[in-house]
This record gives C-alpha cells, sequence and structure tokens, in this order.
C-alpha cells in the first residue's frame, strides 16, 4: 500500500480507536483503546467480568449450562460498551477455555450473536505471538533473544525472539483456572498441593524447555506478563514498600523480580489460608485463591529455565492484538 512522506498508509487515519474482546479462561475483558500506527495505544476503557470457565472445563471438560449463560450475559455487556466508546475497529478472541471445552465452539456461536460479529477462536501458537508482539512493545527488547511468558488462566504461552523477529512459539496447559480445577475448586493450597503443581510444571513445561534448548543463541533474559504475574509483582512492591498495599492500580511494568524472591513469594503464600492472604499488601479479593498456584508455576518454571530473574511487561495479548490488527490493517508485519 502506498506511504506518504509522514510513513502513514495513504487514505487511512493515524489513530484508530479499537476495541478488543479478549474472553479467557478466568474472565473476559473488553479493552477500548486509542492506537496509533506507529504503535502508540492510549486506554479508554476497561470492563472485565470474572466467570472462572477454566476451572470448570479442568474440572468437567466443558462449559455448564449456568456458566455458559453467565458469558453470554457478560459478553452482551461488554458489547454495549463497546458501542458506546464509538469503537470503529473490533478485535475478538478467545483462548484456552473455549479451545479446550467440549462445547467450546457452540458457546462460540453463542457469544457471535450476542456482539454481532465473528470471534476469533485462537490456536495456543497463535496466542502466544500476539502475547510476545504486546510484551516487546511494553518492555524495551533489543538484537538479543528473550523469552517472553505469558501467564493465563487457561494456559501458558511462550516465545523466544528480538524486537524485530519472532522464532519460537509453545503453548502448555499451565494454567492458575485450568491448574486450581484439576486441584479442586479450593480457597486454600495445601503443600502437597504445591508439589504437585511443581511436578506437574516440570512435565507440561517440557516444549518450552526444549524450545530454548535448541534456540541458537543463549536465552538469558525473560520477560512475563499476564495478570498473575502483575499481581505478584504489587504484592512484591507492597511487602517492600508498606504504603503502596491496597492499590491494585500500582504500576509495575518493568519491575524485575529475583528468582529468589519469586520462590520465596510462592513459599509464602501456599503457607497462607486464604483469609491471610487477603491481608496482605495489594492483594485483591478476584486474584488471591488463584495466588498460590501461579506463583508456584512461575517459581518452578524460573528454577527449570535457570533464570535469575524475570521482567514484568504490562502489556501482552489484548495490546499485541491492537498492534496485530493495526499492522494487517497497513499491510504491515508487527
Amino acid at each position: 500500500m502506498a506511504r506518504g512522506d509522514s510513513g502513514k498508509v495513504a487514505g487511512m487515519p493515524s489513530t484508530r480507536r479499537v476495541a478488543v474482546y479478549d474472553l479467557g479462561s478466568s474472565s473476559f475483558h473488553l479493552m477500548v483503546v486509542d492506537a496509533s500506527l506507529d504503535g502508540m495505544i492510549e486506554p479508554i476503557m476497561k470492563r472485565r467480568s470474572f466467570l472462572h470457565l477454566g476451572t470448570e472445563v479442568a474440572r468437567t471438560g466443558g462449559v455448564p449450562s449456568d456458566r455458559a449463560n453467565a458469558a453470554v450475559r457478560s459478553a452482551h455487556r461488554l458489547s454495549l460498551a463497546a458501542h458506546e466508546a464509538g469503537a470503529d475497529l473490533v478485535v475478538a478472541m478467545a483462548t484456552a477455555a473455549l479451545r479446550d471445552a467440549t462445547n467450546g465452539r457452540a458457546l462460540l456461536k453463542r457469544l457471535e450473536r450476542t456482539i454481532g460479529g465473528p470471534i476469533r477462536l485462537l490456536t495456543g501458537e497463535e496466542e502466544a505471538r500476539l502475547c510476545f508482539v504486546g510484551q516487546r512493545a511494553g518492555v524495551w527488547v533489543g538484537p538479543d533473544p528473550v523469552l517472553g511468558l505469558d501467564l493465563g488462566g487457561g494456559s501458558l504461552e511462550a516465545a523466544i525472539g528480538n524486537a524485530t523477529s519472532i522464532d519460537s512459539l509453545a503453548s502448555v496447559a499451565l494454567g492458575t483456572a485450568r491448574l486450581r480445577g484439576e486441584l479442586g475448586d479450593s480457597g486454600n493450597m495445601t503443600k502437597a498441593d504445591a508439589s504437585w503443581v511443581r511436578e506437574l510444571v516440570g512435565e507440561r513445561s517440557a516444549p518450552i524447555l526444549a524450545m530454548k534448548d535448541a534456540h541458537a543463541a543463549p536465552v538469558t533474559r525473560l520477560l512475563a506478563s499476564g495478570g498473575t504475574v502483575r499481581a505478584l509483582a504489587r504484592l512484591a512492591l507492597g511487602l517492600h514498600r508498606p504504603r503502596s498495599q491496597g492499590s491494585g492500580s500500582v504500576p509495575v511494568n518493568q519491575v524485575e523480580l529475583a528468582a529468589g524472591q519469586i520462590h520465596d513469594l510462592a513459599g509464602r503464600l501456599v503457607s497462607l489460608d486464604l483469609d491471610a492472604r487477603l491481608a496482605l499488601p495489594g492483594i485483591q479479593a478476584r486474584r488471591a485463591p488463584l495466588l498460590p498456584v501461579g506463583a508456584v508455576v512461575l517459581s518452578t518454571l524460573v528454577e527449570l529455565l535457570g533464570m535469575s530473574a524475570l521482567v514484568v511487561s504490562e502489556w501482552g495479548l489484548r495490546e499485541g492484538a491492537v498492534l496485530n490488527a493495526l499492522a494487517v490493517e497497513g499491510g504491515r508485519t508487527p
């Protein structure tokens, strides 16, 4: 497509209002942003409904009718908000819970009718690619390869790449809601549960470890995104700086968590019951039940990967989807 001297694609506005539906395993999200062709994203609106579909899929194989109806109602509320925001570009995607559920395709059709448009059911690798596109736009990535992890409710996505290319992708069944469902949906986690999760991480993370080992150049830097990662970073900041407690909006982009710090957080969270976890600084009630599971997953992964730390990216799947949509519209590769 032809471009003018400014680098803009001829005939296209420099800024688009983009609505992103992220129909995930723990929650359904709507994010509305004003996004420019050069990668700037300005948040306009965020809405979220916690549905925990991934937990149900892990326990029963499908989405029960009451949860399916709740999902449709949630999608309807989000569609009204998107319409009110005046989005002129809509990106709708679904991830692991609808990908894995026995009745996922049928529910997806109901959701498409509800929002009035198609919903892309992402493969694990497609999800991993979009996550990495978002991560490297939110955190500095240079010419050397980095490993990006996105810990979601239904799956864990991984990618190796740098600022200009993506070399390897993987998706494994290590989402926090999924594991909580496999454990039994309790608010507490025993030491035996933690040992089981660590063992499972060792088994299911094999594709990620193989991807790292097979890479031509050493991969020594780790990025991580997702709600659990952000929650752990806020907890770490709250324990270090008590004044920040109680705020779920504390910025954590580019916060570095050392491996030892992650191990300590995991041990602490496993040792506490739900009420004690809720009393910790920066802990949000909706995250508290799943946080020990996610902490054990990350702690084990960091150890298996031989990483000394991870860097938090607040950008991930949804931001990657925005950048990807604008790039495709402009005939470019994100």
